[in-house]
């Protein structure tokens, strides 16, 4: 796995983020809910969004260390949020735009990058993780199909050093992408 790839489903596309999206990607990371849940650096500043398009993840893909897109919707160029699967590890991470959430996007890009992964064997299962009470991130994992292992430190190091509580689950190449019971209360439906 060198060369990026597009996936696509009638809801969404998954392809490269480009240079010109750095403004956008800067204005998305200014959401106070980044500061707290994600590992981005804070304050996020546009330089940081131009790196991390323009250098790291070209370098991540070229290397085989982690595939990372740009969500989209079908026809249109706007970048929604991003989504990466880090290798060998099999570790997904993403972020959704605010204005972007409650659309269903982020378990779609979940299923397609899962279903990526699973059927060109590059993984035979997926670990997500977010710090406790990122309720948003837990849920779209539970549609995705993930199913919760419990909270343990969390394997990504924060961005003080430290490996905070996290909440932990698994996708496996044979599990079914239902939503599965055993997650916090506040994740799961009433």
């Amino acid at each position: 796995m060198t060369h990026p790839v597009t996936l696509s489903s009638a809801l969404l596309r998954l392809d490269q983020p480009t240079a010109s999206d750095a403004g956008r990607m800067f204005e998305h990371c200014q959401d106070p809910a980044f500061e707290r849940y994600l590992t981005v650096p804070w304050p996020y500043r546009r330089e940081h969004a131009e790196s991390f398009i323009c250098e790291y993840i070209p370098g991540a893909w070229a290397s085989g260390s982690e595939a990372t897109w740009a969500l989209r919707g079908p026809d249109s160029a706007e970048l929604l949020g991003v989504i990466s699967l880090r290798l060998p590890s099999g570790s997904i991470g993403f972020w959704i735009g605010a204005e972007h959430r409650g659309h269903g996007y982020m378990p779609e890009a979940q299923r397609l990058v899962a279903d990526w992964a699973f059927g060109n064997g590059i993984v035979e299962s997926i670990h997500w993780e977010c710090l406790r009470g990122n309720l948003a991130s837990a849920r779209t994992a539970r549609k995705a199909g993930f199913a919760f292992t419990g909270e343990a430190p969390s394997v990504a190091r924060f961005r003080d050093g430290s490996h905070p509580p996290s909440w932990q689950a698994w996708l496996h190449a044979a599990d079914s992408r239902e939503a599965k019971p055993g997650w916090p209360e506040a994740v799961s439906p009433a």
